[in-house]
């Protein structure tokens, strides 16, 4: 009976490869697990601007804002499934290359994210200087979706007009019943009563424009504001979510050379088997 041969350098060798392999699969596993949460802060987060947010929505006419929140969702349920697909990833190296596919078109996804928040970031003051008043102007009470959101918005923000109260244009009739006929101001309401103080508001309270009764501040700065709040957030948890899939990615792959490595290095593996069978 022939001895085996032992290969001793080539153990340790194997044995050293193996546990560094071992070490990029946990750090995978780590950072896939802080990829899971960071999908759910993305899910949470879209779901606040889309439910709580979102009657704002329809006086952000930029379709940036809008790609922003349901690119959210989408890298969120994407880094959810990367969490899920780690376990099978470490243990399987077909499976592996096939987690490192999804991780690069998450990494697409998301550099698209930051390209839609950085852009509207530069551009949004401007557009919503124009587009509030106007839509003040010339679509509230004529449009049920601008209608609604002017009312949510200066509710929320305790404010009345783009700039000030004054925006909201005051009626003037021409009383024909005096002895020269000339243009009055009568006591109308020209404000909404969304802009009124009191908690309840009923039907005819912003009729007095008294300081004690309506807002005199304008709800331009309120609605940028929100929206310089939201950019921010989707920004900072996009980048979080970037750096993470660098890592994972590094990781990913330090894992599948490691294990081609451990394959191309035991030459010997195949022969040692078939002498084993002769013990």
């Amino acid at each position: 009976m022939r001895p085996v041969p032992q290969h001793r350098g080539h153990a340790a060798r194997n044995r050293r490869s193996k546990r560094c392999s071992g070490c990029c699969s946990k750090c995978q596993l780590f950072v896939s697990y802080l990829l899971v949460i960071i999908g759910i802060l993305f899910l949470a987060l879209a779901s606040w601007l889309f439910f709580f947010r979102g009657d704002l929505i329809p006086l952000i006419h930029s379709h940036f804002y809008r790609n922003c929140i349901h690119l959210a969702v989408a890298c969120g349920f994407f880094n959810i499934i990367i969490g899920f697909l780690v376990h099978s990833a470490v243990n399987n190296r077909c499976a592996l290359v096939f987690y490192l596919l999804i991780l690069i078109f998450s990494m697409i996804l998301e550099g698209c994210l930051v390209y839609f928040t950085f852009s509207y970031h530069a551009t949004y003051i401007q557009e919503l200087n124009v587009s509030l008043p106007s839509d003040m102007l010339n679509k509230y009470g004529h449009e049920d979706q601008i209608t609604a959101a002017i009312n949510f918005m200066q509710r929320d923000g305790k404010c009345c007009g783009s700039n000030a109260f004054n925006d909201w244009p005051k009626p003037e009739v021409e009383d024909h019943y005096l002895p020269y006929a000339k243009t009055v101001h009568l006591r109308v309401q020209y404000v909404p009563d969304s802009c009124c103080k009191a908690t309840h508001q009923r039907k005819g309270c912003a009729l007095s424009d008294s300081p004690n009764n309506i807002f005199y501040k304008g709800c331009l700065p309120f609605l940028k504001e929100e929206v310089y709040n939201n950019l921010n957030f989707l920004f900072t948890v996009t980048g979080a979510s970037l750096l993470l899939h660098v890592f994972n990615l590094f990781f990913g792959c330090c894992a599948c050379f490691k294990s081609d490595e451990d394959d191309d290095e035991d030459p010997f593996k195949d022969y040692d088997q078939e002498m084993h069978l002769f013990d």
